[in-house]
Parts: C-alpha cells; structure tokens; sequence
C-alpha cells in the first residue's frame, strides 16, 4: 500500500501518521452565520497550520480598515504569511481577487486557504455561488479550503465537508469601546 501520509514529517499529526489517519482529500470548510468569530475560527486554523510547516495563505474579500492594519493583519504579517485583500468592495475587485484563488488551488497540492469574506461576495452577486462550489469541490489536492461570510449558498452547503454556523450568545452593547487585541 501506497505511502498515504502527504508529509515528510510525521509531527504533523498529534499521534504520528500510525496512530493518526491521514487526509485523504482537503477538505472545504464553511463558517457562517451573524457571529463575530467567523474569521477568527478562520485565522486560528491558518495559524495552526502554519505552525506545523504547513504552506498558508490568506485572502480577503473585505475591503481593508481606513484605520490601519487590524490585530489579524499584523499577525499575517509577522508570521510572513501571504495575504491579499481587496482594494474596494466592487465586483471587479472581488473578480480579480477569486481568480487568484482559482490560481492558488489549481496549483497548490498541500495546505491551508482561507477565504475571508467569499461568501458575502457571494450574497452581493459579485460571484456565482455554484461557480465557486464547483471549483472548490472539483478540487484533487490536500489543499484545505476555508471560507467565510455571513451566509452560505446552498451550493457550497452541499459540497462542504465542514459547516459551523457562528451565532454570538452574548455580546457587549453597541456603545461599548472596541478594544485592541480582541476586537481587531
């Protein structure tokens, strides 16, 4: 039988590649819903990767902060991970910046994809929802793509292998302050 585990280095797994089954396909991942900890859930999973060697890679269809660089920016950055983000919340900007992506897992046999906001660009119509479920699905690689939004297309429902629906319990009041390190 065929070396199934994808790495040389079987750290990787918590148990070692006898103990601990190896992936079989990336999986797709969804994280949804009116909560605030989609991208969170997100980020934790790329920085876990890359923790572990695993090749990572950010992209955001959320127009960048006029403040400055967030909490998650920042980190992306130390960690030297690649992130893009687009310039402007328009259908042509969330084009260009999916069509990297389509590059990204074409290529890409191994890793973490995380795809901030896609789904919402999904709900504005500037994507097609079973364009990018037949891409992300069609996909033959240990690639792991997660994605994000406030609402999931029935298309990508379907396709995933994972969905959590994020819906906050409790919540501070609107008027409260933000602050630094928790809420960006």
């Amino acid at each position: 039988m065929p070396d199934e585990f994808p790495r040389d280095d079987p750290g990787v797994t918590p148990d070692g590649p006898e103990k601990s089954a190896p992936a079989r396909k990336g999986m797709l991942v969804v994280y949804h819903g009116p909560g605030a900890t989609k991208e969170i859930a997100g980020l934790g999973v790329l920085f876990r990767a890359n923790g572990r060697g695993l090749p990572v890679r950010h992209m955001s269809f959320k127009q960048a902060q006029k403040a400055g660089p967030s909490g998650d920016d920042l980190a992306l950055e130390k960690l030297g991970i690649p992130s893009h983000v687009i310039d402007a919340p328009t259908e042509d900007a969330a084009l260009e910046l999916w069509s990297k992506a389509v590059r990204h897992v074409s290529i890409v046999q191994e890793g973490v994809l995380v795809l901030e906001g896609l789904l919402d660009a999904i709900a504005e119509g500037w994507l097609s929802g079973a364009q990018v479920s037949e891409t992300l699905s069609g996909k033959d690689s240990f690639l792991h793509v997660i994605v994000t939004g406030s609402k999931a297309p029935s298309e990508l429902m379907e396709s995933a292998d994972l969905i959590s629906n994020m819906r906050a319990i409790k919540q501070r009041g609107s008027d409260a302050p933000v602050i630094a390190g928790i809420d960006y």
